[in-house]
């Protein structure tokens, strides 16, 4: 059920079942198909350099700490005691609607889900906003940007067998400054299909 076909994309909204910081701001999912491996789909996501490549409005993602390195690697650091690729990632972006920049600060933790030898390879990469300060703030003394919080971010990515490609399902939850609640409900299931497409766009140009 609700499995992605052909060029579909399939886009889902949601409200927190809980009061709670955040919780008025809607939920956004999204699943579709895209024509590779989900190894070299992970592999795009983590790059940081090859970020515009699919966001056109990304202004740049840069690594500022590795916690640990391998998305593949099934044991644990023996430093850390994370399994798969661990980082913090600072990027900026200018969307449309707003006056200044936005900047995201995240940590990512991506690793390879076990799988048996008839189901392909399957991945999970979850994001979420990190701070400067105990109060969740940044260390401001630039305004030349927006602070936005993403609360979670999921990419849950699995191969299908026998056709080369692979299904991303996208979870969104993150809190955007200016924008109306109504309106961010609008931009963010447009913001969900858009990102599907244009990651498949990068791996469609090199068909």
């Amino acid at each position: 059920p609700n499995a992605a076909y052909g060029d579909d994309v399939l886009v889902w909204t949601s409200k927190c079942p809980h009061d709670g910081h955040g919780s008025q701001y809607p939920v956004m999912k999204a699943r579709g198909i895209i024509p590779t491996s989900a190894s070299k789909l992970v592999g795009l996501l983590l790059d940081s350099g090859r970020v515009q490549q699919y966001n056109k409005m990304s202004l740049g993602r840069i690594d500022e700490h590795y916690f640990a390195e391998g998305v593949d690697r099934l044991s644990k650091c023996s430093v850390t005691g994370i399994q798969g690729e661990a980082k913090i990632v600072r990027s900026k972006s200018q969307p449309p609607v707003i006056r200044k920049p936005v900047e995201l600060r995240l940590l990512l933790h991506a690793r390879r889900l076990p799988s048996g030898s008839e189901e392909g390879a399957k991945y999970l990469i979850i994001g979420r906003s990190v701070w400067e300060t105990e109060h969740g703030t940044p260390e401001a003394t630039d305004n030349s940007t927006t602070r936005c919080e993403m609360l979670l971010s999921v990419n849950l990515i699995r191969d299908i067998q026998m056709s080369g490609c692979c299904e991303i399902t996208t979870i969104t939850h993150g809190v955007s400054p200016g924008i109306p609640v109504s309106i961010g409900k609008r931009i963010g299931l447009a913001a969900a299909a858009k990102y599907i497409k244009d990651v498949r766009a990068v791996f469609e140009k090199h068909e």
